[in-house]
C-alpha cells in the first residue's frame, strides 16, 4: 500500500510540472522555436497572415534605401533577403502571405529588388527577369500583399549618326549604340546589304530608336523606329509600321516595299568571305580543280549559323566532304545547304520546320575543310547559283488599304530623321 501511495505522489508531481510549463508558455510567450525557419507554404489554407506594427522601430535606416540583387545558382529568396538587411519578422510575414510561392520561385539570372522605408521596413520586394514584368510584394496597412505586376516604363527616343571607320560594329559601339540595337540594324538591312562583303569605310547610317527607363534606370533597348543606311551612292531606308490588317510589326522602305526578303543575304553574322563561288577553283585539300558551288564564310568554331529563310529540313547528318550538313527546302524552287558544321541545333531532325534567322547549327571544320568555316550553297530549281549575286524574291509590300496611312507616317519619320541629323551636326 505504501508503494502505491508513493507512485501516486510521483504521478501527481509530474502532472503539476507539466501544467506549470504549459501555463508559463501561454502567459509569458516563451519561444520554444527560436531557431525554426519555416518553408514557403503553397496551400493558402495553412496560412495565418501576420500583421506587423510599422512603428516598432523608429530608428532611421542608414543602409541603402534600394537594392538590386542578381540571383546566383543555389540562391533562395530567404537567403537573399536575410543577407540584405531584411529583418526576420518581415521574412516570416512574407512566408505567411498568400502568393508567397510565386515570389519564392526565383531562377538564376532573375533580379530581386528591395525598397526600404527610412525606418527600415522593406516596403516593396520585386522579383523580375527583365525589370518590367514580375511578382511584387507590397507592404500596406501593416501587412504584405503579393501579386503579378507590370511596371509602366518611360520610353525615350534616341538618335545616332555613325560614319563607319573600318568596322560597322566598332564604329557603332563608339557612338554608344548597344549590341542589341546594332544586331537589329543588321537584321533590318540584312536582306539588301551584305554586312560581311558590302561595307566600306565612309559608309554611314542614321538611326532613331527607343530606350526604356524606370525611375531613371535604363531597363532595356526598344525597337528601331526609323533608320537610313548610306552605302556608297545607294541609300536604304526602313520605317517601322504596325499593320492593322496583318496585326504585325514590319519595316518598309519609303516606297512601301517590305525591307524583308524571302532570304537573308548571309547565314553567319560578322564573318568574312574566305572563298567565293568559283566553278574552276583548285580544292585546298584534294589539290585539284573542283567546282566550288557555294560561298565559304570564315568564322570561329561555334559561331551560330542561321537559316536564311523559313522552310523544312530535308537532310541533316554527315555527307562525305561536306562533313556535318543541313539542307533546307524553302519551296519547290529554292533550297540551301550549310556544311562543315561542328554541331546541329539539337531540336532539328529530318522534316523539322525552321524559321528565317533561326540558329540551325554552329560553324566547324568537319569533312574536307582546312579550317573552321561555313560552306553555304544556294540552289534554284536544283541548280547551283551564286549566293552573292542571285536576285532574292521579295516579301509582301504594304497593303493597298494601308498605303495612305503608311506614307503619312513615313514622311513624318523621315522628316524627324532629317531634323535630328541637322541638329546633331550643328552641335558637333
Amino acid at each position: 500500500m505504501k508503494n502505491l501511495i508513493l507512485d501516486i505522489k510521483y504521478y501527481l508531481l509530474f502532472l503539476l510540472v507539466v501544467l506549470a510549463a504549459f501555463y508559463l508558455y501561454l502567459n509569458f510567450g516563451i519561444n520554444f522555436n527560436k531557431n525554426y525557419s519555416p518553408e514557403i507554404i503553397a496551400d493558402a489554407s495553412f496560412r495565418d497572415q501576420i500583421t506587423l506594427n510599422e512603428n516598432q522601430d523608429k530608428k532611421i535606416f542608414k543602409g541603402a534605401l534600394s537594392k538590386k540583387i542578381k540571383v546566383d545558382k543555389n540562391d533562395t529568396l530567404i537567403k537573399i533577403l536575410s543577407s540584405n538587411e531584411v529583418e526576420s519578422r518581415y521574412i516570416k510575414a512574407l512566408i505567411k502571405t498568400k502568393g508567397s510561392e510565386k515570389l519564392a520561385n526565383i531562377k538564376t539570372g532573375d533580379f530581386v529588388e528591395i525598397a526600404f522605408s527610412e525606418n527600415r521596413i522593406p516596403k516593396e520586394i520585386f522579383v523580375t527577369r527583365n525589370g518590367l514584368k514580375g511578382v511584387l510584394a507590397e507592404f500596406k496597412d501593416k501587412t504584405y500583399s503579393i501579386k503579378n505586376h507590370e511596371r509602366v516604363p518611360e520610353v525615350i527616343e534616341r538618335f545616332a549618326s555613325v560614319t563607319i571607320d573600318e568596322s560597322l560594329y566598332q564604329s557603332a559601339l563608339k557612338e554608344g549604340i548597344s549590341d542589341s540595337v546594332i544586331m537589329d540594324l543588321v537584321f533590318i538591312f540584312g536582306w539588301d546589304i551584305d554586312f560581311v562583303f558590302d561595307i566600306r569605310s565612309g559608309d554611314s547610317f542614321e538611326i532613331l530608336y527607343e530606350e526604356y527607363f524606370y525611375k531613371g534606370e535604363k531597363i532595356k533597348n526598344g525597337d528601331i523606329k526609323a533608320a537610313r543606311f548610306k552605302r556608297g551612292k545607294k541609300v536604304f531606308s526602313a520605317i517601322r509600321f504596325f499593320s492593322n490588317v496583318s496585326g504585325t510589326k514590319e519595316y518598309f522602305s519609303t516606297r512601301g516595299e517590305n525591307v524583308k526578303k524571302a532570304f537573308l543575304r548571309t547565314p553567319v553574322e560578322f564573318s568574312y568571305i574566305s572563298s567565293r563561288y568559283n566553278l574552276k577553283r583548285k580544292h585546298p585539300v584534294l589539290n585539284k580543280i573542283r567546282a566550288h558551288t557555294g560561298v565559304d564564310y570564315a568564322a570561329p568554331t561555334g559561331t551560330p549559323v542561321r537559316s536564311t529563310s523559313s522552310g523544312t529540313v530535308s537532310f541533316i547528318g554527315n555527307k562525305g566532304g561536306y562533313g556535318k550538313l543541313i539542307e533546307v527546302k524553302h519551296s519547290e524552287d529554292y533550297s540551301t545547304r550549310y556544311a562543315h558544321l561542328s554541331k546541329f541545333n539539337p531540336r532539328l531532325s529530318n522534316g523539322s520546320k525552321v524559321e528565317q534567322g533561326e540558329t540551325i547549327g554552329y560553324v566547324g571544320q568537319t569533312g574536307l575543310a582546312t579550317g573552321p568555316h561555313l560552306h553555304y550553297e544556294f540552289r534554284v530549281g536544283g541548280n547551283h547559283t551564286n549566293p552573292l549575286t542571285v536576285k532574292l524574291p521579295d516579301a509582301k509590300p504594304i497593303s493597298e488599304v494601308e498605303k495612305k496611312e503608311f506614307f503619312d507616317h513615313a514622311i513624318k519619320m523621315i522628316n524627324r530623321l532629317d531634323e535630328l541629323f541637322l541638329k546633331f551636326y550643328a552641335e558637333v
